[in-house]
């Protein structure tokens, strides 16, 4: 999937949630019971990342991200 100018992969038990207008991602399960990532563009359009304990953030290459979890 497309998340602005980032490709990002993820396995098929995740889902993401999009608020376009404050360019954030929020990761959740498939169920909605927990969330793994949150993903936000700063005041520069740099990305930001704010991870959890049990995700895998894969770089595959320039703005190019894999997500699993380690469960």
């Amino acid at each position: 999937m497309d998340f602005f100018d980032w490709k990002v992969e993820m396995v098929g038990s995740l889902k993401p949630y999009i608020d376009k207008e404050n360019k954030r991602m929020a990761v959740l399960t498939n169920v909605d019971d927990e969330i793994h990532i949150v993903l936000e563009f700063d005041g520069d359009n740099h990305l930001v990342i704010h991870p959890r304990w049990n995700i895998v953030i894969t770089v595959l290459g320039d703005k190019h991200l894999r997500l699993t979890t380690n469960s």
